[in-house]
């Protein structure tokens, strides 16, 4: 049970702290928390532009085909939102239209409400009957089909420990302040099996949440994929002298906003994904490339052509191209959304 926060928080460990504070009856996102653009706290590749989920559309055809078009062809998505990714997937897909069922699978009442409106609005204003459910949680199984996250296992909290000359040490929150105790047992043993050779003072999350999320999902497909989009790192990584404030970050109105610990429920708290802690072996690849593999160029030639030949006195069709152009070097920027980790775990045939 989630309980709100009041004027003094006893101590409590880092992970369910944050829990409460994200997801919480006072949560960043139960009550203000979005992602988008005007108004929003951050931006995710959905918001940047209707191209990324265009690209995922084209994904979901092809692994439709290689599937033998089963149908239905279920495709839920985690931390759906407001439904920007579900609308732009529905306008674009184009083979597995008629097998497709969707399922928003978001935490947030608030967001859950919103995104439902939205896509039913957007892509079924005309029909009685949509593809389409919104829920609080992952649905039974088991599914033929597609699971979905775009940056969700960053929002799953993970818990926090620290190497010393004795052992480990467990970040603990108490009234703003961090505290750091004991590790308990079991995560002394983990922090120790992924980091074997650590040095001293090295910080490490323990990504427990978003590892049962994946395996949750992989025992809901009885065959299919699931597909993810973050900012991930190999557990090594963070060895290499990273503070723990580079890995694990706060936003607020597209800004970096401060320390987890104070004001909770203002900020939203996000962590680099150790992909390397998560069950399965999937294949990983830079979203530039993913979306390249996808076609982002061949959707985009148009602009490129329109632009190219306007460029010295654009006119407002021009601008609109070059918006587009922007809006794909924004997704394929490798010091940015482009660099982000797309991971693809297969199930089944």
């Amino acid at each position: 049970k989630v309980e709100p926060f009041g004027r003094s928080w006893p101590m409590t460990r880092f992970d369910l702290f944050a829990e409460q504070a994200l997801y919480g009856s006072q949560g960043f996102y139960t009550q203000l928390g979005t992602a988008g653009t005007d108004g929003a706290d951050f931006i995710t590749s959905p918001e940047t532009s209707t191209l990324f989920g265009a690209c995922v559309a084209v994904y979901l055809d092809q692994v439709w085909h290689e599937m033998k078009c089963p149908n239905p062809f279920v495709v839920i998505e985690g931390g759906s939102g407001t439904g920007t990714l579900c609308r732009d997937i529905f306008l674009a897909v184009q083979d597995c239209t008629d097998a497709l069922r969707y399922v928003m699978v978001e935490r947030s009442d608030r967001q859950r409400e919103i995104g439902f409106s939205q896509v039913t609005t957007s892509c079924f204003a005309d029909r009685e009957e949509v593809p389409l459910a919104a829920l609080k949680d992952l649905p039974a199984g088991p599914i033929t089909g597609v699971v979905l996250a775009n940056e969700l296992l960053d929002n799953l909290p993970p818990r926090v420990v620290r190497k010393t000359a004795t052992g480990w040490l467990e970040l603990h929150v108490e009234n703003g302040v961090e505290n750091w105790h004991p590790a308990p047992e079991p995560a002394e043993n983990m922090a120790s099996a992924i980091a074997f050779n650590a040095p001293i003072g090295t910080t490490l999350p323990l990504h427990l949440k978003a590892a049962v999320w994946i395996n949750r999902a992989m025992q809901l497909l009885d065959r299919g994929r699931i597909l993810t989009f973050d900012y991930g790192v190999d557990s090594s990584e963070l060895f290499n002298d990273r503070p723990l404030s580079e890995w694990l970050r706060t936003y607020k109105g597209h800004h970096r906003a401060g320390t987890p610990y104070s004001e909770p429920g203002t900020r939203d708290i996000t962590c680099d994904v150790a992909f390397d802690q998560l069950p399965g072996s999937p294949n990983i690849s830079l979203q530039a490339d993913w979306l390249t593999s996808k076609g982002i160029g061949m959707m985009t030639a148009w602009a490129r052509d329109q632009w190219r030949a306007a460029a010295a006195s654009p006119d407002s069709s021009a601008v609109a191209a070059r918006q587009v152009l922007d809006e794909a070097a924004a997704l394929t920027d490798r010091t940015g959304l482009g660099a982000f980790l797309v991971a693809e775990w297969q199930i089944g045939d």
